[in-house]
């Protein structure tokens, strides 16, 4: 069997227990996600509308 291949994001930017227990700073980390979601969830409007404006739909 092939071991789980996913990392948890905690491990990449060197999230600690502290950190997790602080309400401060997992308040700004879930801010943090929402604003790069919203931000990705707009970039196929972005896309469109460059490529729109250019000519090239």
């Amino acid at each position: 069997m092939e071991k789980n291949s996913m990392v948890p994001s905690g491990d990449i930017h060197g999230a600690t227990e502290e950190s997790k227990s602080c309400d401060r700073c997992r308040r700004l980390q879930e801010s943090e996600e929402t604003a790069f979601a919203f931000l990705l969830a707009l970039m196929p409007v972005i896309t469109l509308t460059l490529f729109g404006n250019m000519g090239l739909l």
